[in-house]
């Protein structure tokens, strides 16, 4: 099923490949006794429990090593202090950690959590964990249990990639290169770099700057057409906002950039064009919180404030998830107060 999803990615409409398993998570939710909901950092309220796994919905008994690193990931580059959480959760996952390096999806079975499913996808999975590691480990050096988690991992990244194109695929049975996940990877290539900076090792940090500024140019090579990022290595036909815009913030997130033309300059373009569309998401679809990563990245605390007043009355409903939910709780804690729907889509200052 997940191989005739994928090759059929060109027929969905708006919902975002690792959303829509989110979406059919909710059909398999379950609410937990109140006590294991309790979560270790007030912005994982319902989504992380007590013994650190953090499930994808509101009291839900699915947990997706993804969207679990995502939500701290994203949380922390939104300036807010992740560190309790992502450690608990690294502590409660590595045992769970596949031989090859990689993971799967658990579900919670009558108390006991269990694998469940296979990862949606192996390299952006694997490219968070390894991110997450190299930012929380614990002491300037990783113990040997974290090293060993992520040679392992980093094993089984390198034998994703796709040295004809120069990219990652999804996983060794899905020849497909995705924009997203390869930014994820490029990311997490940085995150070594600035470990092992930090640790005076030039010899490894050279190594991984040299590889993710050739996996940054090769992106560019592979996915960059006609002016934007195509979202796929696969024909899509869908030019819809999802795939297609929300495609084109991740290599602005990242340093990875645009080429001929400054990031910024380009994000404002592109808030121009879809800004409405953007905050009238929530209505029909998922909010796309990481627009609003961007918003903050280039100083558009409008674009955040707009976002989180139009996402708040759709908090926990059919299209949230603790991704949506880390965002939403970080720019509430930052925010002054919102602006009036008038306000909303107004043009950056010049």
């Amino acid at each position: 099923m997940r191989h005739e999803r994928l090759t059929l990615l060109s027929s969905e409409t708006r919902v975002f490949r690792r959303l829509l398993m989110a979406g059919m998570a909710l059909t398999m939710a379950a609410c937990l006794p109140a006590a294991q909901a309790m979560a270790a950092e007030p912005f994982l309220l319902g989504y992380q429990r007590p013994d650190g796994a953090i499930t994808v919905l509101l009291h839900g008994d699915v947990v997706d090593p993804y969207f679990a690193a995502k939500a701290l990931i994203s949380a922390d580059d939104a300036h807010t202090n992740v560190r309790s959480a992502a450690v608990k959760w690294i502590e409660w996952l590595m045992p769970r950690q596949k031989a090859g390096g990689n993971f799967d999806r658990f579900c919670d079975r009558n108390g006991s959590i269990v694998a469940c499913a296979q990862a949606d996808a192996d390299d952006s999975a694997i490219a968070l964990w390894i991110e997450l590691l190299v930012r929380y480990t614990p002491n300037t050096k990783m113990s040997p249990k974290w090293q060993s988690s992520m040679d392992s991992s980093i094993r089984y990244l390198d034998g994703l990639y796709d040295a004809h194109r120069g990219v990652y695929q999804i996983s060794p049975t899905l020849p497909v290169a995705l924009l997203m996940d390869n930014v994820e990877v490029y990311e997490a290539m940085q995150a070594l770099t600035a470990y092992y900076t930090r640790n005076g090792n030039a010899g490894a940090a050279g190594k991984w700057r040299s590889r993710s500024q050739n996996l940054s140019e090769n992106i560019k090579k592979v996915f960059w057409a006609s002016g934007r990022y195509e979202p796929s290595t696969q024909h899509l036909a869908d030019h819809s906002f999802y795939p297609t815009e929300v495609a084109q913030v991740f290599p602005i997130l990242s340093d990875i950039g645009i080429p001929g033309q400054s990031s910024a300059t380009f994000y404002a373009k592109w808030m121009k064009r879809n800004c409405q569309a953007w905050l009238e998401l929530p209505k029909h679809d998922y909010p796309w919180g990481l627009v609003a990563l961007a918003s903050q990245k280039f100083g558009d605390k409008s674009a955040i404030s707009c976002w989180h007043a139009h996402a708040a009355p759709f908090r926990h409903g059919a299209h949230w998830n603790v991704l949506e939910e880390s965002l939403f709780t970080a720019f509430e804690a930052q925010l002054a107060d919102p602006l009036a729907p008038a306000q909303c889509c107004m043009p950056l200052p010049s």
